[in-house]
C-alpha cells in the first residue's frame, strides 16, 4: 500500500491560480495523499472556489490572516502521513513529483527528508526562466547555515515526519521561516534528492525581494537564532553572516537602492 503523504497549502486571495495548483495535486500518479488547505483570511474568491471541492482527501480550514507561518501551522495541526511536503498556491506539482521523493525514501531506509529539481516558469507558466536542482547529500545542517546552496532551504522539501513531532514555523518573522523550518528539523537527519522535477515555481509579482528590507531583517533573526542555539560552528555563523551581506547588498543594487547596499555592506547581521 502506498504510503500516506500530507501536503500543507496556505492560501491568501489566491483566486487567481489555486485551482490549477489543487489540480496538480489531484492529477499525481502517488493518489494516498491529504492535502490541507488553509484560506488565511482571504477577501477575494478564495473561500467560494474552495467551497466547490468535495474529495475526502482534501480538507479545508478557514481563519482569519496571520501570515504565512500561522497557516501552515494550523495545516501541522491536522498531519495524519507518514510523510509532508508543501505546496504554495499559486504553484504546482509535476505528476510525478510525490512518487520520485518517495521512491528516495524507499531506496534509502535511511533518509529523513528528500528535495529535488525546482523548475521557474513565468506567471503563466509558458516560459521556463531557470531551474535549481541539489547538489548534496548527508546532514544538512552545516550546508544550511553556511547558505551554500547545495541543498534549498524550502517547501521543495519532503519530510519523514511524526505527528508527535512538535516542530512549527516561526511566526514572529516576515521571510525564511522555510529556513528556520529546514534548520530545526535538519540536525542528525539525512537529505538527498531526485532528479527528478518535485516543484514548479511560479514567478509572480509577489516576492520576498518585493520587500527587501523585511528580507534583511529576516536575515538578521535568523542569524540570532542560530547563535542561540549554539550548535553551529564558528566558521559557519561567519560564513553566514558573509553571505547574508553578500546577498543584500547585491539585491539593493538591483532595486536601484545604492544606499541601502552600503549600510547593509557595513551592517552587522546580528543587529536587531
Amino acid at each position: 500500500m502506498q504510503p500516506l503523504v500530507s501536503i500543507i497549502m496556505p492560501a491568501y486571495n489566491a483566486e487567481r491560480y489555486i485551482e490549477e495548483a489543487i489540480a496538480s495535486v489531484m492529477d499525481q500518479s502517488h493518489a494516498n495523499w491529504q492535502l490541507l488547505v488553509v484560506n488565511d483570511g482571504s477577501t477575494d474568491g478564495t473561500a467560494e472556489i474552495l467551497g466547490r471541492y468535495d474529495d475526502p482527501r482534501i480538507e479545508i480550514f478557514h481563519q482569519p490572516n496571520g501570515g504565512i507561518g500561522k497557516a501552515r501551522n494550523t495545516g501541522l495541526a491536522h498531519v495524519r502521513g507518514e510523510f509532508l511536503c508543501f505546496l504554495d498556491s499559486d504553484d504546482v506539482l509535476p505528476t510525478n513529483s510525490i512518487r520520485s521523493r518517495i521512491a528516495i525514501f524507499q531506496r534509502h531506509p535511511d533518509t529523513d527528508m528528500v528535495d529535488g529539481r525546482v523548475v521557474q516558469m513565468d506567471k503563466d507558466l509558458r516560459i521556463r526562466l531557470q531551474e535549481y536542482l541539489p547538489t548534496f547529500t548527508g546532514k544538512p545542517f552545516a550546508e544550511l547555515v553556511r547558505l551554500t546552496g547545495s541543498c534549498f532551504a524550502g517547501i521543495t522539501w519532503m519530510v519523514r515526519w511524526d505527528q508527535h513531532l512538535a516542530l512549527r514555523f516561526n511566526e514572529d518573522t516576515s521571510h525564511m521561516e522555510d529556513m528556520l523550518f529546514c534548520l530545526e528539523y535538519s540536525p542528525g537527519r539525512t537529505y538527498r534528492y531526485t532528479l527528478d522535477t518535485v516543484l514548479i515555481y511560479r514567478r509572480t509579482s509577489h516576492s520576498s525581494m518585493s520587500d527587501l528590507d523585511g528580507l534583511w531583517r529576516s536575515y538578521r533573526f535568523v542569524y540570532r537564532w542560530i547563535e542561540a542555539q549554539g550548535t553551529a560552528d564558528p566558521a559557519d555563523l561567519r560564513r553566514y553572516r558573509m553571505r547574508s551581506r553578500s546577498i543584500m547588498v547585491k539585491s539593493y543594487l538591483r532595486a536601484g537602492k545604492p544606499f541601502k547596499a552600503i549600510k547593509a555592506l557595513f551592517d552587522r547581521v546580528a543587529r536587531k
